[in-house]
């Protein structure tokens, strides 16, 4: 399973308010794959990810996960595989302290208290947050909410990765772990953000979303040195990237994902 590909084919979602959000999505991602899904507000980015994991249907066209099709029946056995960190950790968080959210869905798979206490600590540990396995998830920061939620995702063992703005709250030193985190994760990662400069370090393809459809499809190299492009698509290159005298000095010693020196 793990190493099937994920396939989006002609894939249409419109809201119950009749707001098009998918107009006919088709992309695959082979195991192993580190892919950003990118594109300005309304594009379509998170609506694509909760197709993903069942939180949505769509109204036609299909999604696979190796071999099964993702529907209502075959939910228990993809979100065994698939695991998504949400937006907003509120969203996650639920119970009164951050172990028993961790802990929560290694015990749905049945798992001995054993072996869900060894997934717990060592997704914590992962994460950098074992000192707060006893503290109500309501009293944390953005911060440490969205490390706990990471770290719950973990716990699961997830052959695929799916996070949407995993950057969005987190101060310079968390961000810098969360990457460095990614960076170790060698299974399949879908990472939709803004954050173009995080896309450029941890992903080697990027897909380009606008209104609902796929833009581009490509290297990231291609895609972020893209000034058309990403003027289209109402993006910003990364810093790291940009024509001023702050990165300039950078840029002839900066190794793209792709390991092109730019």
């Amino acid at each position: 399973m793990s190493h099937h590909k994920i396939e989006f084919s002609d894939v249409k979602y419109k809201y119950p308010d009749g707001r098009q959000a998918l107009k006919g999505i088709d992309f695959e991602i082979t195991h192993g794959e580190s892919v950003g899904i990118v594109g300005a507000n309304g594009a379509g980015k998170s609506t694509l990810l909760m197709h993903l994991t069942g939180i949505l249907f769509p109204n036609e066209g299909e999604i696979r996960v190796g071999e099964m099709p993702v529907t209502k029946k075959t939910l228990p056995f993809i979100r065994q595989k698939v695991g998504m960190v949400f937006q907003n950790p509120d969203d996650q968080l639920f119970m009164t302290q951050v172990y028993d959210d961790v802990a929560f869905g290694p015990r749905n798979y049945k798992l001995s208290e054993e072996e869900v206490s060894k997934r717990v600590m060592k997704s914590l540990e992962i994460v950098g947050i074992t000192h707060l396995k006893d503290r109500p998830p309501y009293k944390l920061s953005g911060g440490e909410k969205r490390s706990v939620a990471i770290a719950a995702v973990l716990a699961m063992e997830p052959d695929i990765l799916i996070m949407d703005e995993p950057s969005a709250a987190l101060d310079p030193k968390a961000r810098r772990r969360l990457i460095h985190l990614l960076k170790q994760f060698t299974h399949t990662k879908l990472i939709a953000t803004h954050d173009m400069d995080m896309v450029l370090e941890l992903c080697d393809r990027i897909i380009v979303l606008k209104d609902g459809r796929v833009l581009a499809d490509g290297p990231t190299m291609d895609i972020l040195s893209n000034e058309d492009l990403m003027e289209e698509s109402n993006l910003e290159i990364p810093l790291v990237l940009q024509n001023c005298p702050v990165c300039n000095g950078k840029k002839s010693n900066y190794l793209s994902p792709l390991g092109a020196q730019v």
